[in-house]
C-alpha cells in the first residue's frame, strides 16, 4: 500500500503541468510530460475546464478509453486501461474541446524477485 501512496503521490506531481482542456494553439511551447506506470494504475490528472460530471469528461490512453473514477472542475481520477506495453498519448476531451498530449509510458507486469 506505501508503493501505491507514493506513485499515485509521484502521478499527482508529474501531472500539474498538464494543461487540460485548453484549445491547442499553433505555438507550443510546453514541455511534453511524460508518466510511467502499469495498467490498472489510478492516475489524478490536473487541469481545469473539466466538467463536474465524470460522464462529461473523456480520457483516451491512445485510442483506448480509461474509466473516469472521479470528477470535478479541475480534477479526474482515471483507471489506466490496459493494453500492450508500450508509450501512448493520454488525451482529456470535454466535449468540443480536447487537451493537450500527455505521454504514458506502460511497464511490462512486476515480477518478483527470489
Amino acid at each position: 500500500m506505501t508503493h501505491f501512496k507514493l506513485f499515485v503521490t509521484a502521478l499527482m506531481l508529474s501531472i500539474t503541468a498538464m494543461m487540460a482542456c485548453s484549445p491547442n494553439s499553433t505555438e507550443n511551447t510546453a514541455e511534453v510530460v511524460t508518466v510511467e506506470g502499469r495498467a490498472g494504475n489510478f492516475l489524478l490528472i490536473k487541469g481545469h475546464g473539466f466538467s463536474e460530471d465524470k460522464h462529461g469528461n473523456k480520457v483516451n490512453f491512445g485510442n483506448v478509453p480509461a474509466q473516469i473514477l472521479r470528477a470535478d472542475g479541475n480534477t479526474l481520477l482515471v483507471q489506466v486501461p490496459a493494453q500492450a506495453a508500450s508509450t501512448v498519448p493520454v488525451v482529456v476531451a470535454v466535449g468540443d474541446n480536447v487537451s493537450n498530449a500527455m505521454l504514458f509510458a506502460y511497464h511490462p507486469k512486476l515480477v518478483a524477485a527470489k
